[in-house]
C-alpha cells in the first residue's frame, strides 16, 4: 500500500500565516478554511500538522509564551520585575495579533505554565504566603491580559462603526454631569492608553507591597 505523501508546507508557514490572518481579520472570522486561502493551499492540507482549530491556537499560544519567557527580567526587586515584566508581556501581546483571546481559550501547557512559574520566582523571596503569591501574581497577569483584549475589543467597536458611518455620532452627556465634565477634559483619550495601562499596574503593585510590608511585619 502506497504511503501518503506529507503536504510540502511547514508548521511555522503556517503559525505565520495564521498571525497575518488574525491581524488583517481578527479572531472572529479565523477560520482553517481562510487559513488555507491565505497560505493557497487546500485546508486539508493544514490538517497533517494541526488537527483543528485548537490545536494550532495552543501551539499559537504557546509560541507567544516563549517569546514572553525570553525578554523577562532576570534580576531585580521583586516590585521592579514585575512592573517590567507586565510591560513585556504587553508588547508581546501587541505584536501577535489576538495573542491575548488565544491565551484565554488555550490550556495551560508547559510554555504557559513555565511563564507563571517564571513570574511567581519574582515574588518567592518576599514572606507572602503561597496563596498570596498565587493570587496577587494571577491579577497583575490578568489585569495585563484583559487590559489588551479591552483594547481589542474598543479597536473593532470604532472600526464597525466607521464601516455604519456612525463613528462621528455624539451623544448627549449633559444629565451625567461628572462624565460630562471628564468628557470635555479629554479623560476618555485615556482609555487603552499607554498611561492608563501604567496607572492600572502601579496600583495592583501598590497594593502587592503593602500586603509585603504587612507579611515582613507579621501582621498578616
Amino acid at each position: 500500500m502506497k504511503q501518503k505523501r506529507r503536504p510540502h508546507i511547514s508548521e511555522e508557514k503556517i503559525m505565520e500565516a495564521s498571525w497575518k490572518l488574525l491581524s488583517s481579520q481578527g479572531i472572529e472570522q479565523f477560520t482553517m478554511r481562510s487559513l488555507a486561502t491565505e497560505l493557497h493551499i487546500q485546508a486539508p492540507t493544514i490538517y497533517w500538522y494541526f488537527k483543528n482549530k485548537q490545536i494550532l491556537f495552543q501551539a499559537l499560544a504557546n509560541e507567544v509564551a516563549r517569546e514572553i519567557i525570553r525578554d523577562l527580567p532576570e534580576t531585580g526587586v521583586w516590585r521592579e520585575r514585575l512592573l517590567l515584566s507586565a510591560q513585556v508581556i504587553r508588547q508581546k501581546l501587541k505584536k501577535f495579533p489576538c495573542s491575548a483571546q488565544i491565551l484565554i481559550k488555550s490550556r495551560p501547557e508547559s510554555d504557559y505554565l513555565q511563564l507563571f512559574d517564571c513570574l511567581l520566582q519574582m515574588i518567592e523571596p518576599t514572606q507572602l504566603s503561597d496563596k498570596q503569591k498565587f493570587s496577587y501574581v494571577s491579577h497583575a497577569f490578568n489585569f495585563v491580559i484583559h487590559y489588551a483584549i479591552d483594547e481589542y475589543e474598543q479597536r473593532m467597536l470604532y472600526l464597525t462603526l466607521e464601516d455604519e458611518g456612525e463613528g462621528s455620532s455624539e451623544i448627549n452627556l449633559s444629565q451625567f454631569s461628572l462624565i460630562e465634565r471628564m468628557h470635555d477634559a479629554g479623560l476618555f483619550n485615556l482609555i487603552g492608553s499607554d498611561e492608563m495601562f501604567e496607572s492600572g499596574i502601579a496600583l495592583l503593585l501598590d497594593g502587592i507591597e503593602q500586603r509585603v510590608i504587612e507579611s515582613s511585619r507579621g501582621t498578616t
